[in-house]
């Protein structure tokens, strides 16, 4: 389940708004680029890794 990191919440937030991501979304992670950028299924990604956090 996709939880945002705090820090992503205030300052990267559009980002998500515009590739269809949003709090409570699950997806499976497709591909990792460069160690850091995590792309899901749908052709969604490009998101670093520190702006996630361990869903509960």
């Amino acid at each position: 389940m996709f939880v945002p990191d705090d820090r992503t919440v205030g300052s990267a937030w559009s980002s998500f708004d515009r590739l269809r991501l949003k709090p409570g979304d699950t997806g499976t992670v497709t591909r990792i680029d460069q160690d850091i950028y995590l792309y899901l299924d749908d052709d969604r990604g490009g998101f670093h890794w520190e702006c996630f956090k361990k869903a509960a």
